[in-house]
Order: C-alpha cells, then sequence, then structure tokens
C-alpha cells in the first residue's frame, strides 16, 4: 500500500510521557486489563476521543494525547 488514505493528524491518548513524532509501537499491557498483553495499538483522529481514553487510563500523571 503506497498511497497515503489520511493524513492525519492522528491521536493517541495516554498518560505517557508522548512527544509528537514519537513511535507507537505494541508490546505493552492493556490500560484497562493489565493482564492481557496488547499486540496492537489504537489511535484516532478525533482529538476528544483521545482524550477521553487518557482519562480512562490507570496511573498517576496527568492526561494527555499527543498527533
Amino acid at each position: 500500500m503506497a498511497e497515503t488514505l489520511d493524513e492525519g493528524p492522528f491521536y493517541h491518548g495516554t498518560k505517557a510521557d508522548l512527544r509528537s513524532g514519537e513511535l507507537l509501537t505494541p508490546g505493552y499491557r492493556s490500560n484497562y486489563r493489565p493482564e492481557i498483553v496488547m499486540n496492537h495499538i489504537y489511535f484516532t483522529a478525533v482529538p476528544d476521543g483521545a482524550g477521553l481514553a487518557a482519562e480512562l487510563a490507570p496511573g498517576e500523571a496527568a492526561p494527555g494525547s499527543t498527533s
């Protein structure tokens, strides 16, 4: 697949300290079911969706999202 279907921006709801342009990779525990190691990542073009996911994620850090 050589054609870009959507230029973004894309958002990933998290409490991790991510910077714009960082590579997101699978292989980490789920935010919602920590007994599961994820083999994929979720991202969205909807900023409010990423914000909601960050609010629901466990952890002490402030929610944020990156594009």
